[in-house]
């Protein structure tokens, strides 16, 4: 990107159906704020009535990130963390797709600007905390069912069909520092089939993930 053009900035504005989230014109006054302060060439997508919980069937989002890979933006900006996802670990799955990718991801209430070597800190900071949290949530998990298999001798959760080759390999990989996107591609492109016969994704490696800590 020439330094002497503004960046490209894809200011995303998502309007939940709830009535106390933060509404869209307060949204947009805040991106057009720093838009104004640093310079940037921003354009507003807006996205109606779509749920925080999940980045699926969001179809305004899903479009920017298809520009946002193409190279025609540089940046995409939310005003709050909870505009993009309410899921920490979406977050990071969405800032490891951003570095890959090579565009840059901008969370005004966070500090977090992946553009700018401080906002990039704040980006790691910000995974280190949700990589926390996900092993916290498998340490629980592990525990309750180790407790519930000793007092009852029943085995609970749904067993994995994957085979176990397959599984140490996804772990192997995460440990080596592979992304979850990057193992869910080197997968794909092994032709390796998910337990479902399907196609493999960020997600669903974090399932299988999740669920081989829990044994």
């Amino acid at each position: 990107m020439n330094s002497n053009q503004p960046l490209k900035v894809i200011g995303y504005i998502r309007v939940s159906t709830s009535k106390q989230d933060i509404g869209p014109e307060v949204q947009r006054a805040a991106l057009e704020s720093e838009a104004k302060r640093n310079g940037w060439d921003l354009t507003i997508r807006r996205e109606e009535a779509a749920s925080g919980k999940s980045l699926k069937n969001r179809p305004v989002l899903a479009s920017a990130l298809a520009d946002l890979k193409a190279g025609a933006y540089g940046a995409l900006a939310v005003s709050k963390l909870d505009r993009l996802s309410r899921s920490v670990a979406d977050f990071a799955g969405m800032l490891e797709t951003a570095n890959r990718q090579r565009w840059a991801l901008i969370c005004l209430d966070l500090g977090i600007d992946t553009s700018t070597i401080t906002g990039a800190a704040m980006a790691q900071v910000t995974c280190t905390f949700a990589e926390m949290e996900r092993k916290k949530i498998a340490e629980r998990t592990r525990d309750g069912m180790a407790k519930i298999k000793a007092t009852t001798g029943k085995h609970m959760g749904r067993r994995s069909t994957l085979p176990e080759a397959t599984i140490r390999r996804i772990m192997s990989e995460r440990e080596g520092g592979a992304s979850l996107a990057g193992i869910a591609r080197t997968l794909n492109e092994g032709a390796v089939p998910t337990a479902a016969g399907g196609k493999w994704y960020a997600s669903t490696v974090r399932q299988v993930l999740g669920s081989a800590a829990a044994r």
